[in-house]
């Protein structure tokens, strides 16, 4: 394979297909966090690309958490991170984000990095639905949910604040102490139910006071609002949720095609 190879446009790029190389043979050496790759030069000989194509592949596994560069010294094995009070956590200065059209929870997301998802639960109730949720979820207005409420964090830091909202008997038998470092999407397969795919949008707002409160921000920073409505695998709505950003903590990314 080399990078002068002309592709169909249905065909993915090359720098993407070494990444995703680079990221299983990583996987099947099984190394420790912190581990240093081979130079560029040996994995440009290896995979058969150019400096260029495989700084694309590594900058994209970066993105994803898999590895991270050090000046002078090359790649590395997981995120880069700093300490704080003896203990490794999240660099603030590096957002997160998500695999483009992959539907997974914010926990599965955290694991997929190497970082260690939490919770302050702000709220965990029955209550009825209002009519907008009830049309969302397809269920009968007054009918109940569940409603929860959480401020996530990845390795203790503020990220986002998430709002969920499930018909309640999908969901017969939990309480918020099932939520302060569990799945939501978890809870939900263990009682039967499989999140399949979601409608999502996302729109740029300013923090107000509780907002910015939470998440540690000034009133009227910027913070990426992202709505959703799950469904299940059966075409059942299952979810409706609405998680708000920290703008500097998290990164949309998304896959176009003609």
């Amino acid at each position: 394979m080399t990078d002068t190879t002309p592709h169909r446009g249905a065909e993915r790029p090359l720098w993407e297909r070494i990444s995703d190389r680079l990221h299983v043979d990583i996987g099947q050496g099984d190394p420790v966090r912190g581990a240093r790759l081979p130079s560029e030069a040996e994995l440009s000989r290896r995979y058969e690309v150019s400096r260029v194509t495989l700084r694309m592949a590594l900058a994209h596994l970066e993105q994803r958490g898999v590895v991270h560069p050090q000046a002078g010294r090359g790649w590395f094995v997981g995120r880069a991170q700093g300490r704080v009070n003896g203990q490794e956590r999240l660099s603030e200065q590096r957002p997160v984000s998500e695999d483009p059209g992959v539907l997974q929870s914010f926990t599965e997301m955290a694991e997929s990095r190497g970082l260690t998802a939490g919770a302050v639960v702000l709220h965990c109730l029955r209550r009825p639905a209002e009519l907008d949720e009830a049309e969302d979820l397809g269920i009968a207005p007054g009918a109940p949910v569940l409603s929860l409420r959480r401020l996530r964090q990845l390795d203790g830091i503020a990220v986002a604040v998430d709002h969920s909202l499930v018909p309640a008997a999908l969901l017969p038998d939990v309480d918020a102490e099932d939520f302060r470092d569990a799945s939501l999407y978890t809870a939900l397969r263990r009682h039967g139910v499989s999140p399949h795919r979601a409608d999502y949008e996302v729109q740029a707002i300013a923090a107000d006071a509780e907002g910015a409160r939470l998440l540690g921000v000034e009133p009227g920073a910027p913070l990426l609002s992202a709505r959703q409505v799950c469904h299940d695998d059966q075409g059942r709505r299952i979810e409706r949720g609405h998680i708000t950003y920290r703008g500097d903590r998290y990164r949309f990314r998304a896959v176009l095609q003609v």
